[in-house]
């Protein structure tokens, strides 16, 4: 219903420097069109993307693109979901916005604002990119509002518990941890290097995963990475 996963939108106030941070964790740059007025940066690896804005009001957002916008209004008015935002018209860039149950705000835009480079990585300096999961206080109310939009949500038990919610997103117990995170499957990575990596702040281990093997660190951006199995 809300279409294809397009981004995940991190607000910053240094959309090159953050760019090029993000390019140096093995990344690839996308080409970006003039859709949004402000300055913008998309770094891509195999399953993600993550699109770098100078200005908005919120620090993240999931972004998909679907066409048809319009009618997405009407079905989510038919199911009672609410919307905050609506921009559509013929001479307006066609957008939604509403937001899941952890408070993480979703937007559904008409076209995409970037272009996929034409390779890209699918192992970065952390890894392989598995599934950028969202905080949420009650698992049983964010099963009822996907399923609701229709996505087909499955149990996970790893890395923790928590919810499939179809590629690539997924969402965990907020007292497991209350970040966005980015999971990373880092296996054969050397620990030292992903302490050292410049603009990655190496944070304390989760409880939650005390019995999986795992290093987190923190992007200046407000999300976490999540980095299983490093050596």
């Amino acid at each position: 219903m809300l279409g294809r996963f397009l981004e995940l939108s991190l607000l910053t106030g240094d959309t090159g420097s953050a760019w090029q941070r993000w390019l140096e964790l093995g990344f690839v740059g996308a080409e970006t069109g003039d859709v949004w007025p402000h300055a913008y940066g998309v770094a891509v690896c195999e399953g993600l993307a993550i699109g770098l804005h100078a200005a908005g009001d919120e620090p993240r957002c999931v972004s998909f693109v679907r066409p048809e916008v319009a009618a997405l209004e009407r079905e989510l008015a038919d199911r009672l979901i609410g919307i905050e935002r609506a921009q559509l018209g013929a001479e307006e860039f066609n957008l939604l916005e509403l937001r899941e149950p952890g408070g993480t705000l979703l937007r559904v835009q008409e076209a995409r604002s970037f272009s996929p480079p034409p390779e890209t990585p699918a192992r970065t300096a952390v890894g392989r990119f598995r599934a950028l999961s969202l905080p949420c206080a009650d698992l049983a109310e964010a099963q009822g509002f996907w399923e609701r939009l229709d996505v087909d949500v499955q149990a996970m038990d790893q890395p923790w518990s928590g919810l499939a919610l179809g590629a690539p997103l997924a969402c965990h117990d907020l007292a497991d941890c209350r970040d966005a995170v980015l999971v990373f499957d880092g296996s054969g990575i050397d620990a030292d290097t992903l302490a050292h990596l410049p603009g990655f702040r190496a944070a304390p281990p989760l409880p939650a995963l005390i019995r999986q093997r795992h290093h987190l660190l923190r992007a200046a951006e407000g999300v976490a990475l999540l980095v299983l199995d490093a050596d």
